[in-house]
């Protein structure tokens, strides 16, 4: 049986499956293991990671449907591998839509220039991190409103972190072949 390097024999369904649960696993190893907690209000508040950038590749090469997907798994897998207390769905949901909002922005298969890109990272984390995760942690546990500053900053620095990280991991799987 003949080896090819081209893979215009595979069913394009199958290699975007195989991608997302790549892209899963790669989100639940960056975001469970390879993740720092920081506690700036004394709470579980923050963590520091790039757990989220493959949901983010996922919903730029494949939309919101495919993002979101990616999303809600990475995290209900993070959540079974490296609990971090009781599970609450809330956190699954909102992990989604780390997905579901980038992804948006590329419904129709619109290309993935650095100004989408990062309109697209900067509304889903805005949303998602600075906003809903912030009133989630308040409300289950009590929190300060002041975390949102901590988030406000870490965000300051993840959004254009993520931006570029998306725009040349999407640029190198473009160039290599591989989407």
């Amino acid at each position: 049986m003949e080896k090819t390097r081209n893979n215009a024999n595979v069913d394009p369904r199958t290699r975007r499956l195989a991608f997302c649960a790549l892209f899963t696993a790669l989100g639940v190893v960056l975001g469970g293991l390879l993740s720092i907690p920081a506690m700036p209000l004394g709470n579980y508040t923050l963590k520091i990671g790039l757990g989220v950038l493959p949901v983010i590749v996922t919903a730029v090469l494949y939309g919101p449907l495919y993002g979101g997907t990616v999303g809600a798994l990475t995290d209900l897998v993070q959540a079974l591998i490296f609990p971090k207390g009781a599970y609450m769905p809330w956190f699954t949901v909102i992990g989604a839509l780390f997905g579901v909002i980038p992804g948006m922005f590329f419904v129709k298969g619109q290309k993935p220039t650095l100004k989408r890109i990062f309109a697209a990272v900067f509304s889903g984390q805005t949303v998602c991190s600075v906003v809903l995760n912030t009133l989630l942690l308040m409300w289950l546990y009590g929190s300060p409103w002041q975390i949102v500053y901590a988030r406000l900053i870490n965000q300051a620095v993840m959004i254009p972190l993520y931006t570029a990280l998306v725009y040349y991991v999407v640029k190198l799987m473009d160039k290599c072949g591989i989407i």
